[in-house]
């Protein structure tokens, strides 16, 4: 079937036709069903079917509804195979034509559904006769696999030959308008639902309101509900859910309270889509009145409005209302779907070992986890940078039969073994996969820039582009940080042209990485500049400025910087504290540095980790305020590591303090009695002391075990 221009029909004004016929190519599409066996029951009842047929082609032992019925069998076990054989004893039939009609329409919808486009088109082509159903089935199978241009065309083709419209095709071609994003065509067919007297179809209307709340026309969605003489649960739904599509939660929860009094039976898809809205509207108050509800309507225990409920409560920021919920309801539910809800809850709220005690309880209990599943334990597993826990994770979804083709399970795999250090592995992962999607790409250049590969990283980038993939923010942040990396300032300004082109250059990810990549490149006047086009810096523009003063010597300009972001509103953070302490450490500015880092947890709610400690050593160390710094490390309540007790050998290099710097070596020596760079330093230390012969010695024992290791 090809599709032609028409100067009758308004819609194509603005879409010229598109090829569409038999030879187009099916939907690239990873997510097929997957290809069962009919159930013994209706095999045996095909195979009658099939010989029965060839016995008497000139019958009609059978009705057209028998074979009708075993292709929707074979649209539940995804079988186009199965689907072939029935639609080729039909044709060798002798059924009527307006048997044949309807049996084909259901051919149509079964290819589609099964996966098979370029069958369904070849079924609708061949059709001799074509009743308004045929039409319609034909536009929601275009949807279906994206070809939603072509369901705006199949539309107005029927109407060029006299095919009168019902419901059920106005709404299959308002869906193709909100799949091209197109306002216009949109209110274009809603023009034809008002001609056509079908206003008042609660089917259309519903799908008015879907039509105006994905493409962001609230007003328009509000006025289509006012004027719907009947208002079902489904066009509520629509409705609350048109509201929280478009961030107005509060207006979805209100919309859900009017639902209530206008006395309309509440269904698990108002819960479901309600919860949503309130969980991110963050108000827990809110959260318990419509888990209220839901207990009243008896729902609570449902397993779909209690993932929502758990859901809802996890986004809230109340994990332990989420957690109660589960432990009083679901423990002992066979379907994953509110174990996966409690296990992200848990992830995404820092929760992650509680999140791996859940997924082990999960398995013993024999519930079978999902893609979803692994996915957010590998997300765990890498915030807490357990190889152990990753390899016998992976190890476990093999077990279990886990589709490890699967590009999401693949990229959180390669995400997980990256953040967990291993960098082969992830390489591994990478080349082997079948197909790729820009977050596969992205995890790789990440994972080279993570590890100073900097070459490597813009080496799959510059492939990444040349296979045709589009860079998004996070791929762009990547490769600035390895221009920045490299000193590239010339590649690292063609980035920034590429990324301006993509109407990128407002991310918030790729405004620090620029103002680094600068700033590392020397070039602080063009980092400077682009700091200050940003017009509501968060923490991470702020941390980045802070940092490039610090790092090129202007301490008091960084100083000033970090007291301007604390009058902007901004939240410090840990990373910009190590920024103003290194700023103070470099500058000997000790007591301005002690006192930022004493107000580190009563000011600004930071946790000191390892680095701040190393940076108040050296802030001690560099000025010789030895004594201090060890009183210091002693009063640290985490364990120093080589960290700290590199910097303070360090200082005692400087400060020529052989003493203190032996004892600091034989700590460090006693963990790592290889570490070359200790032995360096205290070498030093005791040249520099006057103490040659000690110095000397140490130097011929290191000469002595390299000697060793070749």
């Amino acid at each position: 079937m090809v599709v032609t221009n028409s100067s009758s029909t308004s819609f194509l004004v603005a879409h010229q036709p598109s090829h569409f016929s038999a030879s187009l190519p099916s939907l690239h599409s990873t997510n097929k069903a997957p290809v069962f066996p009919i159930q013994h029951r209706e095999n045996v009842r095909f195979t009658k079917l099939v010989a029965s047929t060839e016995t008497h082609k000139h019958n009609h032992n059978h009705n057209i509804g028998s074979f009708i019925d075993l292709l929707k069998a074979c649209e539940q076990n995804g079988s186009v195979k199965n689907a072939n054989c029935i639609h080729g004893c039909v044709l060798k039939s002798n059924f009527d034509d307006r048997d044949l009609v309807v049996f084909l329409n259901h051919a149509v919808h079964v290819y589609s559904k099964c996966g098979d486009f370029n069958a369904a088109c070849k079924v609708f082509d061949g059709m001799s006769q074509k009743n308004m159903f045929s039409w319609s089935v034909m536009i929601v199978a275009s949807n279906e696999h994206g070809y939603y241009n072509d369901g705006v065309l199949l539309f107005c083709m029927m109407l060029e030959r006299g095919v009168v419209p019902d419901g059920f095709a106005f709404s299959a071609v308002l869906q193709s308008c909100v799949g091209l994003d197109s306002i216009e065509l949109g209110e274009m067919v809603h023009s034809q639902v008002v001609v056509r007297g079908f206003l008042m179809h609660t089917v259309v209307g519903t799908s008015l309101l879907n039509l105006y709340a994905k493409l962001r026309k609230n007003e328009s969605s509000v006025k289509v509900f006012n004027t719907m003489p009947e208002l079902n649960d489904v066009s509520w739904n629509a409705m609350i859910s048109g509201f929280t599509y478009n961030g107005l939660h509060l207006q979805a929860f209100n919309c859900f309270i009017d639902m209530i009094e206008a006395g309309v039976t509440l269904s698990n898809s108002t819960f479901a889509t309600v919860s949503k809205a309130v969980g991110l509207l963050g108000d827990l108050n809110k959260c318990h009145e419509v888990h209220r509800y839901a207990t009243r309507w008896g729902l609570d225990s449902n397993t779909f409005v209690g993932t929502a409920l758990i859901d809802m409560y996890s986004k809230c920021g109340s994990l332990s209302n989420a957690q109660i919920l589960f432990d009083s309801k679901f423990t002992s539910c066979l379907v994953n779907t509110p174990w996966n809800a409690i296990i992200t809850g848990n992830s995404q709220s820092g929760s992650h070992l509680e999140a791996l005690e859940l997924f082990t309880r999960m398995c013993q209990n024999d519930v079978k986890p999902d893609v979803y599943t692994f996915c957010c334990v590998l997300n765990s597993i890498a915030a807490l940078k357990c190889l152990k826990s990753l390899r016998e994770t992976h190890g476990l979804a093999l077990k279990y039969g886990f589709d490890v083709k699967a590009i999401s399970a693949l990229n959180a795999l390669a995400d997980a073994y990256a953040k967990c250090e291993s960098l082969e592995s992830v390489e591994k992962i990478f080349n082997r996969m079948e197909e790729k999607d820009i977050v596969s790409w992205t995890t790789m250049v990440t994972a080279y820039c993570q590890y100073s590969e900097w070459e490597k990283g813009l080496a799959i980038f510059s492939q990444m582009r040349n296979e045709g993939f589009v860079p998004n923010r996070f791929t762009f942040s990547s490769v600035i940080t390895a221009c920045g990396g490299l000193c590239l300032l010339e590649h690292g300004h063609q980035i920034h042209g590429l990324i301006c082109k993509s109407s990128l250059d407002n991310e918030t990810c790729i405004e620090g990485a620029l103002i680094d990549m600068y700033a590392k490149c020397g070039n602080l006047t063009e980092a400077k500049k682009i700091f200050e086009r940003i017009s509501n810096p968060d923490v991470v523009s702020w941390t980045a400025i802070i940092s490039t003063y610090a790092q090129h010597g202007l301490v008091e300009d960084a100083l000033e910087l970090f007291k301007m972001m604390e009058q902007s509103g901004a939240k410090v953070n840990a990373v910009t504290l190590l920024c103003v302490l290194f700023a103070c450490s470099h500058r000997g500015m000790v007591e301005d540095g002690l006192k930022i880092f004493h107000q580190m947890e009563d000011t600004y709610g930071v946790v000191p980790k390892m680095q701040h400690y190393a940076c108040v050593v050296d802030l001690l160390g560099r000025i010789g305020r030895l004594d201090e710094a060890v009183e210091f490390i002693n009063r640290m309540p985490i364990e120093p590591n080589e960290m700290i007790w590199q910097t303070l050998l360090g200082a005692c290099r400087i400060h020529g303090n052989a003493e203190l710097g032996k004892s600091v070596a034989q700590k460090i020596l006693s963990t790592r009695p290889q570490y070359p760079s200790t032995y360096v330093l205290l070498s030093n230390t005791y040249i520099e002391s006057g103490l040659y012969e000690d110095g000397f010695s140490l130097r011929d024992v290191m000469r002595k075990q390299a000697s060793a290791e070749k």
